[in-house]
């Protein structure tokens, strides 16, 4: 079972695959336990389904540009009896998510 979320990341590269899907690759800044500052990497596959309905084409023009991105997380074991290992998948095109502006502490709201 997947579960649904969003990477957030710098889109790093898209790199074909022998199995004909696409593979992302994000630079993603978190923090340790301690909260220092730490940068990782999420790798995340697409479908050859999706190849071919051209949704890696929607990534293009974020490759080197922070994007945020639906996938589903979840578990891949290839056979019974071998390791599984964590595996996100796209689920869809980039998404257009903005941080909200404060507003001034001193500015009042117009009453009616």
């Amino acid at each position: 079972m997947a579960n649904p979320g969003i990477v957030h990341g710098v889109l790093e590269g898209i790199k074909e695959t022998t199995w004909g899907g696409v593979e992302l690759s994000f630079q993603v800044e978190g923090a340790d336990r301690k909260g220092r500052p730490i940068t990782s990497y999420v790798d995340a596959r697409m479908g050859k389904d999706q190849v071919e309905s051209g949704l890696h084409n929607a990534y293009r023009p974020y490759l080197g540009k922070e994007v945020f991105a639906p996938a589903l997380f979840g578990n891949y074991q290839k056979e019974k009896g071998a390791q599984a290992y964590d595996q996100v998948e796209i689920s869809g095109a980039p998404l257009r998510l903005q941080t909200a502006q404060p507003v001034p502490a001193n500015r009042q709201q117009a009453t009616g």
